[in-house]
């Protein structure tokens, strides 16, 4: 049953399987993917609905192939392998088999997109023209919002120090945003937890976003990052080389190294969800993006350019 349904869409266009399917250009434009063995074995459910389950399961995107008559399992889009790396091994724990391959759009049968279920918004606000200058208060100034959480505490006096690059004419504004917001997690990580991670991401839904809950609940106060020029150029280049190439990684070829710990994040331009994104770390068992962002540095620069594959990037770098 499943060989005579696996022909039967093999047989129709590629071509016009995209158009009608939509396939995103993100899922187009990667070069590898993860390969696993799952057994399709209901034979009264549809292919459709088993990849689509799947795909939720694992919160990634799956893709149905027909290789030699049998049908093939492919999951994420990466545009190299060591993108891929982090997922591989979180994957092998239910699939001891599972291994990085080639994309290979051209056998796709079936796909299935994975939705993500949040969607980190800023809350960073003008200010009123008779207000206190931006660059001398705290960016949050409601009370309690229309979702519950109190963000009054943060209007204390002690969090405008929180805004050491406000000064830095060499930042954007949305760089510096992402060092404050970095320093007032370093500076009372438990009532971040309580406001900006929980209105932001929700009641914590998996194991990184419990994990990071439960730590930022019971750590210290760190110190604040201070601004560094060199350490802003030299993640300006790399996030600049990155972006025209689409590349993803650390790997660097005609710029200068000025760090002692690097994050480099895809997406999201927003500074509230650069920082989120990198403290929840989801997929990185490691967590090597959290333990930088909250370990003992001092000094930080960071760089938010364009990216050819994911639209943005930022290359932070820390010493």
């Amino acid at each position: 049953m499943f060989r005579f349904l696996l022909v039967s869409f093999i047989g129709l266009s590629f071509t016009n399987f995209i158009q009608s399917q939509e396939l995103p250009s993100r899922s187009l434009k990667s070069k590898f993917r993860i390969q696993i063995n799952y057994p399709l074995t209901d034979a009264d459910d549809s292919i459709n609905r088993q990849l689509s389950e799947l795909s939720k399961l694992l919160r990634i995107n799956a893709y149905l192939l027909h290789k030699k008559d049998l049908p093939v399992i492919h999951l994420g889009d990466y545009t190299c392998r060591e993108n891929a790396k982090s997922k591989l091994s979180a994957l092998r724990k239910k699939f001891p088999t599972a291994r990085i391959v080639r994309a290979n759009n051209e056998e796709i049968a079936y796909f299935q997109i994975y939705e993500r279920r949040k969607v980190i918004k800023s809350d960073i606000k003008k200010p009123l023209e008779n207000d206190i200058p931006y660059n001398k208060k705290v960016l949050t100034v409601e009370k309690t919002d229309e979702s519950g959480y109190n963000f009054e505490a943060w209007n204390d006096e002690k969090y405008l120090a929180a805004n050491t690059a406000a000064n830095e004419d060499y930042l954007t504004q949305q760089e510096k945003d992402v060092i404050y917001y970095l320093n007032l997690v370093r500076m009372n990580p438990p009532l971040f937890a309580e406001t900006y991670l929980l209105k932001h991401a929700g009641v914590p839904g998996d194991d990184y976003e419990k994990s990071l809950y439960e730590e930022l609940k019971s750590m210290p106060e760190q110190s604040c990052l201070i601004p560094n020029r060199q350490c802003f150029e030299s993640a300006q280049c790399h996030a600049i080389a990155s972006g025209l190439s689409g590349y993803v990684g650390h790997e660097r070829a005609n710029c200068t190294s000025y760090f002692w710990g690097e994050c480099c994040q895809y997406g999201p331009s927003d500074p509230l969800a650069i920082v989120l994104q990198l403290l929840i770390d989801r997929g990185v068992e490691s967590l090597g993006h959290r333990r930088i962002c909250l370990g003992s540095y001092d000094e930080l620069g960071i760089s938010i350019q364009p990216h050819s594959v994911y639209g943005s990037n930022a290359v932070l770098d820390f010493r």
